[in-house]
């Protein structure tokens, strides 16, 4: 019974820390890495136009709400970008925090409420024993203190598990917000390339002859 409690107990920490690298999996619906490789090479076949060619795809689109967002920031005008740039990246943010502490008390949890357990196990397999110990006593003994391992046991790995997701949505993350950082730069230089060629385009035509 007290290992069936551990169990369930164990894949509750276990499943709550899941959850965590679940939401930083789903930070961004679209890869950020994916999406500056293929502006790179957008930005060589159409050199004037990937940021609205990438807001056509965009709209096209369910659950992209953040990379909508960043392409109609960059497209504001140069002096008000910045502060609308600034919003997305808040919302960015605080999608990387949620759930951020949940692994690791999920680990602690899980390790103590291990050791609880344990001693309750190993108080119910030795309350039926009074007075001075005797031979025939001993596997009672020994199966109560084999049952508080497993129960131990199965605690640290629970508290294991939930350490190896901290640290692996701890690399996804860093790695996403990295990309995330780059694709709001790289499409904040194409928007002010473009807007650079329209501009050049508007003084030729101002230039040209009647």
């Amino acid at each position: 019974m007290i290992l069936a409690v551990a169990a369930l107990f164990t894949g509750a920490c276990v499943a709550a820390s899941v959850r965590r690298l679940h939401f930083v999996a789903e930070l961004t619906r679209l890869d950020p890495a994916a999406l500056v490789s293929g502006l790179h090479e957008a930005g060589e076949r159409l050199p004037d136009e990937p940021v609205r060619a990438l807001d056509a795809t965009l709209r096209q689109s369910t659950g992209v709400e953040w990379e909508r967002s960043v392409v109609e920031a960059v497209q504001h005008e140069p002096q008000a970008r910045p502060a609308f740039l600034g919003e997305v990246m808040t919302e960015l943010d605080y999608r990387a925090r949620r759930w951020s502490r949940v692994p690791r008390v999920a680990a602690s949890l899980a390790s103590t409420g291990g050791f609880l357990l344990a001693s309750l196990a190993l108080r119910l397999g030795l309350a039926e024993l009074a007075g001075p110990l005797l031979e025939s006593d001993v596997p009672s003994v020994n199966s109560a203190v084999l049952d508080a391992l497993d129960v131990v046991a199965m605690g640290m790995a629970g508290a294991a598990c939930c350490v190896a997701v901290q640290h692996g949505a701890r690399a996804t993350l860093r790695a996403k917000l990295l990309a995330a950082e780059q694709l709001v730069d790289l499409l904040e230089g194409l928007a002010s390339r473009n807007e650079g060629a329209l501009a050049t385009r508007g003084r030729r035509a101002s230039l040209a002859p009647p």
